[in-house]
């Protein structure tokens, strides 16, 4: 075969996969313009019951589908891991490593003063789930759980109202490890892992759980943390 055959050859090759990328993009150029289509007529509606349906359409999408993989909701034992208890206050982080996702499972959930920045409080309503869960998945494919007794968030709430610390939250207190100061000169928690129930790969559906997960745990150390934070300046 001579160097001009190869040359023709070359440059077939190469029409025939720009036409195939010329395909692609416009299919692509269409479904963004369908879909802005349809979320501004969904905006104008204000109707997030009817968005969270286009987000589950979008994920279900034979040809799509793969860039909004996600089964957390057409799961039930993934539901069932993060609501399955009605005494618990349970809370969702998310990670895109799953090492960070099993260090935190291990060695308990590191939050920067306060936890409410990193963790969503979640209830049993599946559609403030959906909302929260959408607003962050962009985080990271992996969901941490958190839950602790109900039991044990009145008790140290209550105890911070009798001694009218009002910097701190009762997550600050249920460390079983004195705070430590990052290169910020900001307090740095550790909640119990015993706290963590686990972690779910929304994408695959996976379940971790934590052979340690106790949302009951109390500690005489907590009792003692309320006497120390009092110093701290959250």
């Amino acid at each position: 075969m001579n160097t001009q055959t190869i040359l023709l050859f070359v440059i077939a090759f190469l029409l025939i996969w720009l036409v195939f990328l010329s395909y692609r993009l416009s299919q692509k150029n269409l479904f963004i313009e369908t879909t802005l289509k349809k979320l501004s007529a969904i905006e104008k509606k204000g109707n997030m019951e009817e968005l969270l349906n286009f987000i589950g359409e979008l994920q279900s999408s034979g040809l799509y589908g793969s860039y909004f993989r996600d089964k957390l909701f057409s799961q039930k034992e993934a539901l069932d891991f993060i609501h399955d208890s009605e005494s618990s206050r349970v809370y969702i982080h998310y990670t895109r490593e799953e090492n960070d996702a099993a260090r935190i499972m291990n060695d308990g959930f590191r939050f920067v003063e306060s936890f409410h920045r990193t963790a969503l409080h979640v209830t049993k309503d599946n559609l403030d789930l959906k909302m929260k869960h959408n607003e962050r998945k962009l985080f990271g494919d992996f969901l941490v759980v958190i839950s602790i007794s109900e039991k044990i968030v009145h008790y140290y709430t209550g105890l911070l109202m009798a001694q009218n610390i009002r910097h701190c939250s009762f997550e600050n207190i249920l460390t079983e490890a004195p705070p430590v100061k990052n290169e910020n000169s900001d307090l740095v928690f550790q909640l119990s892992p015993r706290y963590i129930k686990g972690y779910i790969n929304y994408k695959t559906g996976k379940i971790i759980s934590n052979p340690l997960f106790n949302p009951s745990f109390d500690s005489p150390l907590f009792v003692k943390n309320l006497e120390h934070i009092k110093g701290y300046a959250v």
